[in-house]
């Protein structure tokens, strides 16, 4: 398996607002995208999601071990997430959510050793930025 790089870190927040008062607000991070569900701050150095813990973009309503406010998941890109996937389970890594579509690319889940969600991911294009004053 080869990951192609660091994509972002992914922090599961209580309350967007704060979140987004704190990194964009008061750090000064400029905000690329942001919906009612996250907000994908930084630039060309790296970048941060600030997620809300209690939903995510579709209606399965779960989330990866490391969801909850103050948890943390990497997110790494990847060529291929299903063949990172099938590897995975060859090599005895669990898999907490197998390779599947989003709206922002195709991904799977895997546990590192400390149970903390590893996002393996070819992402689309990068979005949009929104100049949202929410």
């Amino acid at each position: 398996m080869r990951v192609e790089g660091f994509e972002s870190i992914i922090f599961y927040v209580s309350n967007l607002t704060a979140a987004r008062n704190f990194y964009v607000d008061f750090l000064g991070l400029p905000v690329l995208y942001q919906d009612e569900i996250v907000i994908v701050a930084g630039g060309s150095a790296g970048r941060i999601v600030l997620h809300r813990n209690d939903r995510g973009h579709d209606e399965r309503g779960i989330f990866p071990a490391g969801s909850a406010p103050g948890g943390a998941a990497l997110r790494l890109s990847v060529a291929d997430p299903d063949a990172c996937e099938s590897e995975a389970r060859e090599q005895g890594v669990p898999v907490l959510w197998p390779a599947q579509d989003a709206s922002w690319g195709r991904f799977a889940v895997l546990k590192d050793p400390d149970g903390r969600p590893i996002v393996l991911a070819r992402m689309h294009s990068a979005p949009q930025v929104l100049r949202s004053g929410t």
